[in-house]
Formats: structure tokens, C-alpha cells, sequence
């Protein structure tokens, strides 16, 4: 793709020439300066562009990683029966964008937009849904002692599934 642009570029600034600046008497044409800009307009827009959307990829990759270390102490806290605290990380941002707060928040919805790669579509939704699943096995904790039934708490369910989210997010990651 870079090949392709840098040929459009060179075709298109091979197409356009600027007149001389000057007559032979040193004087300059209005015409020369009033053309200059779109002469050279088209050539630094696109590179700017990318500038801008390099910029945002690194942000976006940059919050992940960030989601990604903040699920790391998540198990142990689950062992420790720690619901409030596990979903305080769940359920806010930037671990709450990926899952909770709409598809137009989430880090790698936006990244797969950018990229306008699919199979980020697909890890987003995958990634979704462990997460989604880890919050509702922990707050169904929260409440099992007051709720009629056997009253299990479900520790290695909730964990399997922030190990799921964390470990896609580390292997999308380790690619990136």
C-alpha cells in the first residue's frame, strides 16, 4: 500500500509543475504564487493524514496495553473474594470500553475502523463477551449469600473468562 502511494504521489507530482517563480526580469507572477498551494497541497495532505492516524493507532494501542495490565491482578482478587473490587476495574474506563459502554467507545472497534481490519471486529466481540461474562459470574457473588439456593460461589468461572479476555488482548498485543 505504501508503494501504491508513493507512486500516486511521484504520478501526480510529475503531472504538475510549478511555473517559474520569476520572469527574467526577477519579478514574481501573481499567477506563481495564487497556483503554488494547490500545487503542493495534494502532495503533504495525505501525509498528514497518516501523521494523524498513526497518532490515534498508538493511543488506541497504548490503552490496550493499559486494559490489558490492568486485568493482570484480577484472579488473585477473585480468589480473595474481592467482588467490589474486581468490578471497579470491570466496570469502568478503560476496561469498561471495551465492553460496556458502547460499540462507538471501544478501543478496538475503533482500532479495527482505523485499520479497517475484520479480524479485530471479531476479537473485540470476543473480547466483549469474556468480559461481560467475568462481570456478571462476579456480581452474581455479590449476592449469592442473601439469595435462596445452594449459595456457590463461582470463583473459577469469572476467572476463566478474565484469563480469555487478557490472554486475546496479550496475543493481539505480542502481534502489534
Amino acid at each position: 500500500m505504501a508503494l501504491i502511494f508513493s507512486l500516486a504521489l511521484v504520478s501526480s507530482a510529475a503531472a504538475f509543475s510549478l511555473p517559474p517563480l520569476a520572469d527574467s526580469a526577477g519579478a514574481i507572477s501573481r499567477r506563481s504564487i495564487l497556483a503554488a498551494p494547490f500545487i503542493v497541497a495534494p502532495i503533504l495532505l495525505p501525509s498528514a493524514a497518516h501523521a494523524a492516524d498513526a497518532a490515534k493507532e498508538a493511543a488506541l494501542l497504548d490503552e490496550l496495553k493499559a486494559i490489558r495490565k490492568a486485568l493482570e491482578p484480577l484472579p488473585a482478587l477473585l480468589d480473595e473474594e474481592k467482588w467490589d473490587n474486581v468490578r471497579s476495574v470491570l466496570k469502568v474506563p478503560p476496561t469498561a470500553n471495551l465492553w460496556n459502554l458502547g460499540e462507538s467507545k471501544n478501543t478496538l472497534r475503533k482500532l479495527a475502523e482505523l485499520r479497517e481490519e475484520f479480524e479485530i471486529f471479531e476479537l473485540a466481540d470476543d473480547v466483549a463477551g469474556a468480559l461481560q461474562l467475568a462481570d456478571q459470574f462476579t456480581y452474581d457473588n455479590t449476592f449469592i449469600y442473601t439469595q435462596p439456593g445452594n449459595g456457590k460461589v463461582k470463583i473459577k468461572e469469572p476467572k476463566q473468562q478474565v484469563q480469555l479476555a487478557s490472554q486475546k488482548l496479550g496475543e493481539f498485543l505480542d502481534k502489534n
